[in-house]
C-alpha cells in the first residue's frame, strides 16, 4: 500500500472522457425559476408531459421518454444518455481503466431541496446567476461514474466548511465565483459537430416543417374517429401548435443556443472515492478536476448535449 505522500509525488494524471446528450426540462425568463408548466418564457410543458421541474438529466428512463420524448425525437437519431468515451494514463491510452469503466454512465445526482429533487443550473432569476451570460452554478454537484469494473464518485460543495449551504444563502457571490460557468459561446463549432447541426436557422425551419404535417396528419384523422381518438388528435394539434407559437415568437432566442456552449471548469473538493479495479491507485487525497461544457440546446425539444473529463492523480499497479 502506497503512502499518501509518495502516492503524491509519484502519481501522474488519469483522464476520464465523457459525453452525450442530456434533458432539462427547464423554465426560461421571464417564467420564475420553479414556474412548473411555462406561462411567459420559451420552453413549456404540454399537456401530458410532466412539469418543469429544471432537473439536469444526463440518464434517462423508458418512463421518462414515453411522457417527454416529443416528436420527431423519437425518430432521430439520438440517444440521451451521457457516457465516458475514453480513458487515459500520462497522456497515452491506458486499457485498464478502460476495460473497467467500458459502457460507463456518467450522472449528476443529489438534489437542490427544496427547490428540485435533482441537480439544477442554479440562477432563480438572476438571484444567484446572470441569466443573460448563461452564468450558472450546478447545484449540486456530485458526479457518478458507473462502469462494469469501478464505479467513481466526486464531490464538490459550494462551502467545504458548510457543505449544507446553498447559493442562495451565501452574502457575495464571490464566495462561489470558481462554480460559475466560465465563458459562453455561439455558434461554437465544436458544439455543431457534437449535434450535427451547421446551419440552425435551417434546423429550425425543418421543425416547423414536420410540426405543420404533423397538424395536417392530425387534422386528417379527425374525420370519423371514435371520441377518444378524436381528443387525443386534438390535444396533439393543440401541442403542434403552441410549439410553432414558440419557435415563431422567441426566434433567434431559441434558434441561437443550438450551437451554444457555456463551460465550467473547477476542482472538486469535496469526498473522493473508486471502487473497483482501475488497474492502479488513485489518489483521494488530492483534489479531482473537472472540465465540462453545456450546450446544443433545442429548447423545443429541451434537450442538450455535454462533454467533459475528470482528471485525478494516479499510479498505475
Amino acid at each position: 500500500m502506497l503512502g499518501a505522500d509518495l502516492l503524491a509525488a509519484t502519481a501522474r494524471l488519469l483522464e476520464i472522457d465523457f459525453e452525450g446528450y442530456f434533458a432539462c426540462r427547464i423554465a426560461t425568463d421571464p417564467d420564475p425559476s420553479n414556474e412548473g408548466r411555462g406561462m411567459s418564457g420559451y420552453t413549456m410543458a404540454l399537456p401530458r408531459e410532466t412539469r418543469l421541474d429544471q432537473i439536469i438529466r444526463l440518464q434517462v428512463d423508458a418512463e421518462y421518454l414515453a411522457r417527454n420524448a416529443r416528436p420527431p425525437l423519437p425518430d432521430m437519431a439520438i440517444r440521451i444518455g451521457v457516457g465516458v468515451t475514453g480513458v487515459r494514463y500520462d497522456g497515452a491510452p491506458f486499457a485498464p481503466a478502460a476495460q473497467a469503466l467500458a459502457g460507463a454512465t456518467v450522472e449528476l445526482v443529489g438534489g437542490d431541496r427544496p427547490f428540485a429533487d435533482g441537480p439544477v443550473f442554479e440562477s432563480r432569476n438572476n438571484i444567484v446567476g446572470n441569466d443573460d451570460a448563461m452564468a450558472f452554478v450546478i447545484a449540486p454537484f456530485h458526479l457518478v461514474i458507473r462502469g462494469p469494473g469501478a464505479t467513481l464518485t466526486a464531490t464538490d460543495y459550494l462551502d467545504p466548511a458548510d457543505p449544507t449551504r446553498q447559493t442562495w444563502q451565501f452574502t457575495d457571490p464571490a464566495a462561489y465565483a470558481r462554480r460559475i460557468s466560465t465563458c459562453q459561446v455561439e455558434g461554437d463549432a465544436e458544439v455543431a459537430e457534437a449535434v450535427n447541426v451547421y446551419d440552425p436557422y435551417g434546423y429550425f425551419r425543418d421543425r416547423r416543417r414536420f410540426l405543420e404535417r404533423e397538424i395536417a396528419r392530425a387534422e386528417a384523422a379527425l374525420a370519423g374517429a371514435e371520441p377518444a381518438t378524436r381528443a387525443r388528435l386534438e390535444g396533439d394539434i393543440q401541442g403542434y401548435r403552441s410549439r410553432i407559437f414558440q419557435l415563431e415568437r422567441w426566434g433567434d432566442r431559441v434558434i441561437s443556443k443550438i450551437q451554444t456552449r457555456v463551460d465550467w471548469r473547477h476542482d472538486l473538493n469535496g469526498p473522493q472515492t473508486v471502487t473497483g479495479a482501475l488497474g492502479g491507485t488513485a489518489d483521494t487525497g488530492t483534489p479531482w478536476r473537472v472540465a465540462m461544457w453545456f450546450g446544443g440546446w433545442d429548447g423545443d425539444l429541451l434537450i442538450g448535449y455535454t462533454r467533459g473529463r475528470l482528471t485525478l492523480p494516479f499510479l498505475p499497479a
